[in-house]
């Protein structure tokens, strides 16, 4: 491992944020300057830098986060020991590092259950950005993994509004691949007029909205949210009713 990798991974364990974003970051454009250069040992490197990044996938700053699941990505392609940690990081109770080790392995196309559970308390975290970057990859994994959709499907029924939303969010942009006319049905009675106005929008991007779950989103042009009415109302012109 060169000099510059070395104080970078010895930099991160600083109590200092402002620092470790910049260790992170600097460990980044080291390791991307070495392997684009054809530098040799990617799976021995990998295995001297995977205990501070996987640590770094939990950090408390999103930074850290980021420019270690980028150092992860550009390593697994060298070395089999990247998906192993991941798998393991992805085990509760360490929400923040299960996140960032979801972020990861989505980006790589690998599914698994704990990939699922990850994404879908993602979609339900404070942070937007987290819930959309959750919901992107969801979005992307289920084109080729239908245990994804399911998640999104199940997902519907968290008891944290947020990422009731995001579940309806997603599916609408799964609807160009997947049945799910449905369970988006199923939320246009929420009790969240924000799941309720997202199901409504979900549904617009379908291809085929049955008969009856057209007039279940007419209906809504009596919800007492002006936001939810206002979308069915747009939605329901769209279809001609």
């Amino acid at each position: 491992m060169t000099a510059e990798l070395e104080r970078a991974t010895r930099r991160l364990a600083s109590a200092d944020p402002g620092e470790r974003v910049a260790a992170a970051r600097d460990l980044e454009a080291h390791l991307t300057a070495l392997l684009a250069a054809g530098a040799t040992g990617g799976a021995p490197l990998a295995e001297r830098l995977l205990p501070a990044l996987v640590k770094g996938l939990g950090d408390t700053e999103k930074g850290v986060q980021v420019h270690c699941a980028n150092c992860l990505q550009l390593l697994a392609p060298h070395s089999g020991a990247v998906l192993p940690a991941l798998r393991e990081a992805l085990t509760p109770p360490d929400e923040r590092r299960a996140w960032g080790a979801a972020f990861v392995a989505g980006r790589l196309g690998f599914w698994s259950a704990g990939v699922g559970r990850a994404l879908a308390a993602a979609m339900g975290a404070p942070d937007r950005d987290i819930r959309w970057a959750a919901a992107d990859l969801a979005v992307a994994l289920g084109r080729a993994h239908p245990e994804c959709v399911e998640m999104v499907k199940e997902t519907l029924q968290s008891p944290v509004p947020a990422a009731r939303k995001m579940a309806a969010y997603c599916l609408g942009a799964m609807g160009a691949y997947a049945d799910v006319a449905g369970a988006l049905a199923g939320r246009l009675a929420d009790p969240d007029r924000d799941v309720r106005r997202a199901a409504v929008l979900a549904l617009n991007r379908l291809p085929r909205v049955p008969a009856d779950v057209q007039r279940q989103v007419v209906s809504l042009r009596q919800d007492p949210d002006q936001f939810v009415r206002r979308a069915a109302d747009a939605v329901a012109r769209r279809w001609g009713l």
